[in-house]
């Protein structure tokens, strides 16, 4: 299986993956429709979030209202086709993953009994708080992984999976649905498990998410010429947080910073985003983090010669380069 380097991304070269439960693994059909009407008019509110604002009777009993939905769902569960493959596949090359999910953890055991899934040693439901989308369910499971956040790629078929790796830092793939409006949220989407097996049977290049704009407005072309080149950061810049986030968001993929340079009070004031725990600290460490949560793959090390770029027209400089 031939590697898929930056500034391209492949599933099938995660260090881990963290599966959604119901929908993705075990389909246990579950319709909150009838919850929802009952207690929130039939509005579309995150039944879990809402319910901490309803009176503690109110509270109880839509809690065990959910509770038994659940578990009527489980125990008629099936498994998804494919997702036995999909953990087979993980299993045969070494692939740590996990479980999160919002369901509770007795409908989930009981689940994976009826639909013949076997479970792995990290299951965090929402039984384990804090549940998703906050970014601690997934990092908790990234922890007990031993894999870094980063290193890791969230399988859901909902939109909290992916506000949730979006928050944590990692990857998302949405399956088994076609939602368009959700597509901004993940890196990509396969209509099925069965297809998300066959991409990572075969891997090819996929641009992620933090690309995706620049590629659709530059093709795929721009992306890999732009990634190779390194870029010196002027030293005379007064704002270079603005400096190198532009420049990534044209496809740079390596910054360089002349050795010595800090983060002075000058510089801080002007660039915003840069946290007053960097004052002083080397200003290439600075950079590295701010970009890290934007462009995750950039690179940015002490170093000078790198290629120079106009501050006041970075697009029309790079496209000068690139021609």
């Amino acid at each position: 299986m031939k590697p898929v380097l930056p500034p391209f991304w492949h599933p099938a070269f995660a260090h881990a993956f963290i599966l959604d439960w119901d929908g993705v693994l075990a389909e246990t059909r579950l319709d909150f429709s009838p919850i929802r009407n009952r207690y929130f008019h039939g509005k579309r509110v995150p039944l879990l979030e809402a319910g901490l604002l309803l009176p503690p009777e109110t509270r109880r009993e839509l809690e065990k209202d959910i509770y038994e939905l659940e578990m009527k769902g489980a125990a008629a569960a099936e498994p998804v086709p494919g997702a036995p493959d999909l953990l087979d596949w993980l299993d045969s090359r070494g692939i740590p993953w996990a479980v999160v999910s919002r369901n509770c953890r007795d409908s989930i055991d009981l689940a994976a009994r009826k639909a013949g899934i076997r479970l792995p040693r990290v299951v965090l439901s929402r039984d384990e708080e804090p549940v998703k989308p906050h970014p601690e369910a997934l990092w908790k499971a990234a922890r007990l992984l031993g894999i870094e956040s980063s290193r890791c790629v969230m399988v859901g078929d909902f939109i909290y999976d992916f506000v949730g790796a979006r928050r944590a830092g990692m990857r998302a793939l949405l399956v088994q649905r076609e939602e368009p409006a959700w597509l901004e949220w993940v890196d990509h989407a396969c209509p099925t498990v069965w297809e998300l097996l066959r991409e990572l049977e075969s891997p090819s290049p996929w641009v992620p998410w933090e690309y995706r704009s620049l590629a659709e407005r530059k093709g795929t072309a721009w992306l890999e010429k732009a990634w190779e080149l390194r870029v010196q950061v002027p030293s005379d810049c007064l704002d270079p947080a603005d400096y190198v986030y532009r420049a990534a968001s044209l496809g740079i993929g390596h910054f360089a910073v002349e050795p010595g340079l800090s983060l002075s009070v000058s510089r801080w004031r002007n660039s915003l985003p840069l946290g007053r725990e960097w004052l002083g600290e080397p200003l290439s460490a600075a950079l590295s983090s701010f970009l890290s949560a934007r462009f995750p793959m950039t690179v940015v090390s002490e170093g000078a010669g790198g290629l120079e770029l106009r501050q006041e027209d970075l697009e029309s400089s790079l496209e000068e380069v690139l021609q």
